[in-house]
């Protein structure tokens, strides 16, 4: 039993169903409360400096805070998080979706704090969601701009690349801000991710080995050194262990082919 399992079995009932959902209409209520301009749209965001002032809604409050302004941005959006949440939590079940959304939301609260003036928002963690979907579903297909049909795992692919491009080029801050987007899935993924890369280099060895003994000879002439790889339409013949091509077949009954034998081979059992 894994640990997962382990925590699963003691806190499952403590997982919040249609988690994806109910993150998606606290954003729809925000939205709405902004839009009104009855609400300060500043007052939900993470800012670790004024988190240590007293305002800790804000540790809570970031989620709930839209990915944007426009309308039909935010429609795809919504409806976008909305599928790969159902899917993960389809596939894992409530309690581990939970588990992977509030890692990855103590994760940037964590780094966020590398930065305390500096607003972090929940963009990360919507993309960890993503890549995790990726990871499960690699060939499912977007259509980009509506049109041009795209496997997840190549626009997956381009956010590893970018995350990679940011993590070495980029502030300590920037590269916390990476770390903790991608805690979560390689708290769920590492392990068999790092179980695949031993099973291939193994089987890569195994190939390798196969290729090595395929290219050796199975017969070896002892007066010439001729095989079947170099002479693939002879037959060989053997007597006491020693095998004879075609050409010297009329030596092996000779008590002189031992001082003949230029190979010295035997042939392979």
């Amino acid at each position: 039993m894994t640990v997962l399992d382990r925590l699963e079995r003691r806190f499952g009932g403590l997982a919040i169903k249609n988690l994806t959902l109910w993150i998606i209409i606290g954003q729809v209520v925000v939205y709405g409360l902004i839009s009104l301009g009855n609400f300060p749209p500043e007052r939900l965001t993470l800012i670790p400096g004024l988190v240590l002032q007293g305002e800790v809604w804000r540790v809570f409050t970031f989620l709930f805070f839209p990915p944007s302004s426009s309308p039909i941005f935010l429609l795809i959006a919504w409806y976008v998080f909305f599928m790969l949440g159902r899917a993960l939590e389809g596939t894992w079940g409530e309690f581990r979706f939970n588990l992977f959304i509030f890692v990855g939301a103590l994760a940037t609260i964590a780094a966020s704090f590398a930065a305390p003036d500096q607003v972090a928002t929940n963009a990360f963690l919507a993309t960890s969601v993503f890549l995790a979907f990726a990871y499960l579903f690699p060939n499912f297909e977007f259509l980009l701009f509506f049109v041009l049909p795209v496997k997840v795992k190549w626009l997956a692919a381009l956010t590893w690349a970018l995350y990679a491009f940011e993590f070495i080029g980029g502030t300590a801050s920037n590269r916390l801000m990476v770390l903790a987007a991608t805690a979560n899935f390689f708290l769920f993924f590492g392990g068999e991710i790092l179980r695949r890369g031993k099973a291939a280099k193994r089987r890569q060895v195994y190939e390798q080995k196969q290729r090595v003994e395929a290219e050796k000879p199975f017969h070896l002439c002892c007066i010439c050194g001729a095989t079947d790889k170099t002479k693939p339409d002879d037959q060989f013949y053997y007597r006491d262990g020693r095998g004879y091509c075609e050409s010297h077949v009329t030596l092996m009954d000779q008590p002189e082919a031992d001082q003949l034998s230029a190979a010295g081979g035997t042939f392979k059992e």
